[in-house]
């Protein structure tokens, strides 16, 4: 029963029907069951669906109610909130909201860039270059631990050049701070679970791999399960089960997507997602005599050479590789960069 409720739910948001996915969550939320649907990620992904389709009062209701079901994720909901009005052409009560927020958390530099995205695209770019620049002033003095000075960079860099601006000496200060950065993101500690990374995405050396690129780097895909198929995994297999059985699968997405930044800043070449379906899968470990709960990065190589990966990372303002429907920069993009199984990610 749970299953097919939270497909019913997904089901109605893949297809548009945005007021009967609505329907569903209003009348499980009346209930002490829900069917397995975590509400406040639910509410969220439909205020994202209702604001996709320029119904911006809906999408503040639906985030509004994500808020008062216990979402926590970064920045605060509200600012989410703030940037529906905006798009709405409400400026003032966006404003005046991520003014609250920003004297509640100003050390929130998630904040910082979600008011700056929101406001460049917009065209409001004095207030991005604002909003942006002390983003990045406030992660270049906390030594970036999120990983987004480049990002927030890259958008300020495209708001000072449609106000016909040049680059400041804040954006002077960036280049060489990304440099320092990566250079001290490749001797930072953990290097256990870093070598165990590389490891577990590293395909057996009789592996199929694609063809060597960019200066001989060999690429590699990591390994995933799609919606559907991730329940799937976690109810078949124990050692998945033990990882990952209380984790959402837009978390796991997320987590994924930070692991291969982690990796990547590590020197690792990521370059694609490559998905698993459970009963492909299965086929494929009989006939090459794998363990099914060993294999994934085997499997993974294959999928790459077999041009059956997806490439990674997408652009900002392309869709998620993940499948949500959203852009990347408002669904699995924000994941900080970190070791997949780090308790402290």
């Amino acid at each position: 029963m749970r299953y097919s409720i939270r497909v019913t739910f997904e089901q109605a948001l893949k297809d548009g029907d945005l007021d009967r996915a609505s329907a569903i969550l209003a009348e499980l939320a009346e209930l002490p069951e829900t069917g397995g649907l975590y509400m406040p990620e639910c509410y969220a992904d439909l205020a994202r669906s209702f604001d996709h389709r320029g119904r911006h009062d809906d999408a503040i209701t639906a985030m509004e109610r994500a808020i008062q079901h216990g979402w926590n994720g970064r920045p605060d909901g509200h600012s989410d909130v703030a940037e529906f009005h905006l798009r709405a052409g409400r400026a003032d009560r966006a404003a005046q909201i991520w003014a609250q927020l920003k004297a509640k958390e100003p050390d929130d530099v998630w904040l910082y860039n979600a008011a700056g995205l929101s406001y460049n695209e917009v065209g409001e770019h004095e207030l991005a270059v604002a909003w942006l620049g002390e983003g990045i002033e406030l992660a270049i003095c906390t030594d970036d631990p999120e990983g987004l000075v480049a990002q927030l960079s890259d958008v300020r860099r495209r708001s000072l050049a449609a106000l016909g601006r040049e680059h400041d000496e804040l954006e002077r200060r960036v280049d060489p701070f990304l440099e320092q950065w990566r250079a001290d993101e490749r001797k930072r500690s953990r290097r256990f679970s870093l070598f165990s990374a590389i490891e577990d995405a590293m395909p057996p050396a009789d592996a199929p791999l694609a063809h060597p690129h960019r200066g001989g780097e060999v690429p590699l895909a990591l390994a995933w399960f799609p919606a559907g198929e991730y329940e799937r995994a976690i109810d078949g297999w124990p050692d998945l089960a033990e990882e990952w059985a209380g984790v959402s699968h837009p978390a796991y997405c997320a987590r994924l997507d930070g692991h291969a930044k982690w990796m990547r800043g590590h020197g690792v070449h990521v370059r694609a997602i490559a998905p698993i379906h459970v009963d492909d899968y299965i086929t494929w470990c009989a006939q090459n005599d794998e363990d099914p709960e060993e294999a994934r990065a085997h499997y993974a190589a294959h999928r790459l050479a077999d041009g059956a990966a997806t490439s990674w990372p997408p652009g900002r303002n392309e869709p998620c590789w993940c499948g949500s429907g959203r852009k990347y920069k408002k669904c699995c993009g924000p994941a900080p960069p970190g070791p997949m199984h780090d308790t402290e990610t």
